[in-house]
């Protein structure tokens, strides 16, 4: 741990190291306060939802999650203070057009369309960082389901504009579409019994299904759903994109990205080699 922390704080003064000589370096016609103090006064802000294991406020009130660690980490470096804002997952590309937030990290499914058109299309996309699916909860006791089939007649909860509204979108049965904010409120529908069942990532399903408040909520088994892959989404054109692309190859290599991924649960579901991207 001593040696990736010594190896983290290296690596942050090289980048730090890096902007001021790229501010400072032609000080010809340049104003005078040109420096690292404008770099470092810079502020980043996140959008984000309440999603464990990537944001979620943990028991002493603070603002926790792989993602959120990762942002941290990746921004100080560059230079930026950052900031964290709670959106509705719906509301995530006016947010970021508005310049309400400069990206969103928070589970960010890449390789998925939202109203037929791909996300790529949307904004830009760094780097694949995570591999996640969708699943299907229900209630202990509720019967599983083999078959989409077997959803008819069925409600189904999700969050609306997510990678599960796509999914659910897609099933032919006659089913009560449910849409919602968020996630959690998705899965607390299920555990409330006012739905049947709901689509949301597997990542969030094995971090709650069988634990304290959601003892009775099980991860539906028999359903082959395709894999989809976490990136931050930045506004089409960001020079931040290349840059965090360069962050996330030099957490790999020291090793950072698959510590901070056996820290919430994740050594499974990281990804690394970014040589195919």
């Amino acid at each position: 741990m001593k040696k990736l922390l010594t190896s983290l704080l290296a690596l942050m003064l090289t980048f730090v190291t890096a902007f001021t000589f790229a501010s400072c370096g032609d000080t010809e016609g340049g104003n005078a306060d040109d420096g690292i103090v404008d770099v470092r006064t810079k502020t980043i802000t996140v959008g984000y939802t309440d999603y464990a294991p990537m944001n979620y406020t943990d028991d002493k009130g603070t603002l926790v999650g792989f993602d959120t660690e990762l942002a941290l980490m990746v921004f100080n470096s560059l230079g930026y203070e950052v900031r964290f804002k709670l959106i509705e997952w719906g509301n995530k590309y006016s947010e970021l057009n508005s310049g309400t937030i400069d990206c969103i990290w928070n589970g960010f499914t890449a390789n998925a369309e939202d109203e037929g058109t791909p996300r790529s299309e949307i904004v830009d996309f760094t780097y694949y960082y995570m591999q996640n699916a969708q699943c299907i909860i229900r209630k202990n006791g509720t019967t599983n389901v083999n078959s989409l089939d077997e959803l008819e007649g069925k409600s189904v909860s999700f969050e609306a504009g997510s990678a599960g509204q796509s999914y659910v979108e897609g099933i032919t049965a006659n089913i009560l579409q449910k849409p919602v904010t968020s996630q959690m409120d998705a899965v607390k529908e299920v555990n409330m019994g006012t739905s049947d069942y709901a689509v949301v990532d597997i990542l969030l399903a094995e971090s709650l299904a069988g634990q304290n408040d959601y003892a009775d909520i099980v991860i539906n088994e028999g359903i082959e759903i395709p894999v989809e892959y976490y990136a931050v989404g930045f506004k089409k054109g960001s020079e931040l994109t290349q840059k965090v692309n360069a962050m996330f190859e030099a957490y790999a290599k020291i090793g950072y990205l698959n510590e901070l991924a056996e820290k919430y649960g994740l050594e499974t579901k990281v990804l690394t080699d970014f040589d195919a991207e």
